[in-house]
């Protein structure tokens, strides 16, 4: 999660975001779910969302490759990213769900 932008370039980044509630994480992973099932996506993947000081957040954009950032995720989660997308490029089914995605 990136806390601060300033001009498009990455000033704060944390993980996870002390800005965001465990209210609004969730909904954001709903809404990140519905909308790979929405297209057909079925690998590991990242969504991204813009949020304001009001805390609304805004769909950005949903990226199907690994991020320069993946590190961080897998040492947050435990979640070995690279090896969810090789399974699914195999034909495998990922072996976690949304929901089983640790924090």
């Amino acid at each position: 999660e990136c806390s601060i932008q300033r001009r498009n370039q990455k000033v704060i980044e944390e993980a996870p975001s002390s800005f965001v509630t465990p209210e609004m994480r969730r909904a954001m992973g709903e809404q990140s779910v519905q909308l790979a099932r929405a297209v057909g996506y079925d690998s590991a993947g990242t969504v991204e969302f813009l949020v304001d000081g009001k805390r609304n957040f805004y769909f950005l954009e949903m990226n199907t490759r690994l991020q320069v950032e993946h590190p961080i995720t897998e040492s947050i989660t435990g979640i070995d990213i690279v090896q969810q997308m090789l399974r699914v490029s195999y034909g495998h089914k990922l072996n976690i769900s949304q929901k089983e995605v640790p924090l």
